[in-house]
């Protein structure tokens, strides 16, 4: 469903938006991400109730709020953000740690005392944190979740029933310590406990800039709320409640509030996505993220237990590696000969063939040839999977760095898409570094585990959507011992159309090798002969021609260089 954008501040920088429901609700979370992101480095994690990356620490996004029209109005989402907003400050203050600080004097309260104290401390607690942004930017999408939640159904309701009551008080110190305009009309007997709260609420925004560190500030607000309850206390005992929900609950949830009027903290409460929808978010997001798990898992099965975290690595380090030029010749040589031909037409020659097209008026200048050339099309599709577990370390990484380099040497400076990757296990994940980067051959430390089934999925899927034959050529020394089995990254290579040759190098146990890897696999003796091994792989892989390319033309009579 397309709806008419309607008003809203979001609408001037989010301009990543889709009219389909996974494509958008993806969108919308890495927008999310990216506001949140503005507060600080300890902003929290912002997610969709049931994903897989779920933290205790995030913020859960009720997406009942945003579904039905796709793309999500702005009014929507300048709600959601200030939402987020106000949740993220509220995990970057640790206002769990002020509840727990508390947790002896709301043991020592019980009943109707214990809720109304419970009120104050939180909605004093919302007034501390939005104070700290309010004038910029993104206290300006606080003031918009604000004035929501003031002038709800829920607000008005409290307030037609009784302006006399306690709820009725706390909304009026709410919106009184952000000067909101509304129906908050004070009765006669909030005027004491009004005026004390309004104290509060200057004591407040004068801590929030004083510089103190976080636990010192939550010590400081913990005592705050001790003094003024001493002093408020006794004029609230007369002053009816309509709302007897306890805000917070001793070991609920690290202290974090129970209801109220933000999104659910940590997915008590929200609705939960549809699981194939939900699958589809986490692919669109793990695209642009470092966290390409769900890709693989949506590749080896939602349910397979095998999958193992993968994340792409980017922190490399510079290779020194010996290029040999001779080999780096004839491996060119073996590209240029196996390519495809395209064929490059010159026209308006003076001699040559003749050139139909011109026939059809008078050659006046007599340049009315043309003539044909082909050359290689030099566009071939090779990435390179290296494995960089703890048995490569030493003489073994060097020589693979020299291969490297030395392909990179052979391909550069044509069409070619040549693409190296190495992968490793560290602290249970498997990372997935590029060794090729602007032009320069990069590398990484090897250590940990073989997880070569996660690592042969994640570079089929890094690899370019053409139209070209593509080879992923897969060295190791070694079995697969960690993460889903190379058989499903065999069979999704096979399904994409991808040409997979694993090379085995120096491994003890070849039976288990040809168990794992069928008939994809061939043996070398030593990574001394691994640039030759490519050599002749390359020379078997590539004895094919395809049809001619489209032919390229010149009319200044010069051969066009593409």
């Amino acid at each position: 469903m397309i709806t008419a954008p309607r008003e809203g501040m979001s609408a001037f920088w989010r301009k990543n938006t889709s009219s389909l429901e996974a494509v958008e609700l993806a969108n919308l979370i890495r927008a999310l991400r990216k506001v949140t992101g503005h507060l600080g480095a300890g902003a929290p994690c912002v997610e969709y109730a049931g994903m897989a990356g779920g933290s205790p620490a995030a913020i859960v996004v009720d997406p009942s709020v945003l579904m039905g029209a796709y793309p999500v109005p702005p009014d929507r989402v300048d709600l959601l953000a200030g939402e987020v907003v106000h949740e993220a400050l509220l995990g970057m203050e640790w206002s769990g740690r002020v509840w727990k600080t508390l947790e002896p004097c709301c043991a020592a309260m019980e009943g109707i005392t214990l809720i109304k104290f419970q009120k104050i401390v939180k909605t004093a607690e919302d007034i501390y944190v939005d104070s700290i942004l309010e004038g910029s930017t993104l206290g300006d999408y606080l003031g918009v979740a604000r004035r929501k939640i003031l002038h709800g159904a829920a607000s008005y309701a409290v307030l037609t029933k009784s302006p006399a009551t306690f709820d009725a008080l706390i909304l009026h110190w709410w919106a009184a310590s952000f000067k909101e305009q509304g129906p908050f009309v004070p009765d006669a007997r909030h005027d004491e406990a009004f005026g004390l709260l309004l104290g509060l609420t200057e004591k407040l925004r004068a801590l929030g800039g004083n510089g103190t560190g976080t636990v010192a500030q939550c010590a400081l607000r913990s005592g705050l709320y001790k003094e003024l309850w001493k002093k408020v206390a006794p004029g609230l005992r007369d002053l009816a409640l309509i709302d007897r929900r306890l805000c917070w609950i001793p070991g609920l949830q690290q202290g974090a509030p129970v209801n109220g009027r933000r999104p659910a903290w940590h997915g008590c409460g929200t609705r939960r996505l549809p699981p194939e929808l939900l699958n589809d978010i986490e692919a669109q997001l793990a695209a642009t993220s470092a966290d390409i798990t769900p890709l693989i898992r949506r590749v080896a099965g939602q349910d397979s237990d095998d999958v193992v975290p993968t994340s792409r690595w980017d922190y490399t380090i510079p290779a020194h590696p010996v290029v040999d030029q001779v080999m780096a010749s004839r491996i060119g040589a073996v590209f240029r000969a196996y390519s495809a031909r395209e064929v490059l037409v010159s026209r308006g020659l003076t001699a040559g063939k003749i050139d139909a097209r011109r026939l059809h008026r008078a050659p006046v200048t007599g340049r009315c040839f043309k003539h044909l050339d082909s050359r290689p099309a030099m566009d071939w599709n090779v990435t390179l999977l290296i494995d960089a577990s703890g048995s490569m370390r030493g003489a073994k990484w060097r020589l693979v760095e020299n291969t490297v380099s030395t392909l990179h040497k052979a391909l550069s400076g044509y069409r070619n898409s040549l693409s190296a990757y190495a992968y490793f296990e560290a602290d249970g994940i498997c990372m997935i570094s590029s060794l090729i980067k602007d032009g320069r051959v990069l590398s990484v430390p090897p250590c940990g585990l073989t997880a070569s089934g996660q690592a042969i999925i994640a570079a089929a899927l890094f690899m370019p959507k053409a139209l070209r034959r593509r080879l992923l050529i897969h060295v190791t020394d070694g079995e697969s011992n960690y993460g889903v089995d190379v058989s499903v990254g065999i069979g999704f290579c096979r399904a994409r159309g991808i040409d997979l040759v694993t090379l085995g190098c120096g491994c003890r146990d070849l039976k288990v090798m040809e168990a794992q890897y069928g008939s994809t696999i061939e043996f070398i003796g030593g990574f001394r002969a691994l640039p030759r091994a490519i050599e002749r792989l390359l020379r078997r892989t590539f004895l094919y021609r395809t049809g001619p390319m489209p032919a390229t033309e010149s009319g200044n009579g010069m051969k066009e260089d593409r």
